[in-house]
C-alpha cells in the first residue's frame, strides 16, 4: 500500500471514530438553546466597572424593547446593528419609527428596574438615571446599545 492510500485510509478512519465518538457521548440527543423570552426580568451577574453595566443595561435594555415589540432580543439586536437594518426590520414587522422609538425607552426603563434589582444602582442612582431615560433623545438610546452591543 502505497503512502497516499494510507493516509486517506487512515484519514477516513479518523472521521469514523469522530462521528462514533460523537454518537456514543449523546450528540444525537443535542438540542441547541432556544432563544431566552425577552419578557422574564433579567438578572445581571456580579458585575464591576462601567465597561460591565453598560453591557449589562443594553442587554436589559434590548429584552425589555424586544418584549414590547413582541420579537426575540436576538432579532432586534441585529436589527440595532445600523438605520438601515433598523429601517428594514420596521418594515417588515409593520412597525412605525414611533413605536421602535416607544420601545426603546421602555427597553431602558426595565434595564434600570434590572439593574436596581440587581444592586448594581441604589434606588437614588436609579431614580437620576429613570429622569434621564425619559429625557434622553431616542436615537442616542438607539446608538448607544448599538454601540455597546455591537
Amino acid at each position: 500500500m502505497n503512502a497516499s492510500l494510507r493516509l486517506l485510509v487512515g484519514a477516513v478512519a479518523g472521521a469514523a471514530l469522530l462521528v462514533l465518538a460523537y454518537v456514543a457521548l449523546g450528540g444525537l440527543d443535542y438540542q441547541p438553546l432556544g432563544t431566552g423570552d425577552p419578557c422574564k426580568p433579567r438578572n445581571w451577574p456580579s458585575t464591576h466597572g462601567t465597561s460591565q453595566i453598560s453591557q449589562q443595561v443594553a442587554y436589559s435594555a434590548l429584552d425589555g424593547a424586544a418584549c414590547k415589540l413582541g420579537v426575540s432580543r436576538e432579532e432586534l439586536t441585529l436589527a440595532f446593528t445600523s438605520q438601515g437594518t433598523l429601517d428594514e426590520f420596521a418594515h417588515q414587522h409593520h412597525l412605525q419609527k414611533s413605536q421602535i422609538d416607544d420601545a426603546a425607552r421602555v427597553g431602558l426603563l426595565r434595564a434600570i428596574d434590572d439593574g436596581e434589582r440587581s444592586g448594581a444602582f441604589n434606588s437614588v442612582e436609579a431614580f437620576v438615571l429613570r429622569i434621564a431615560a425619559r429625557a434622553a433623545p431616542v436615537d442616542r438610546l438607539i446608538a448607544y446599545v448599538r454601540g455597546t452591543v455591537g
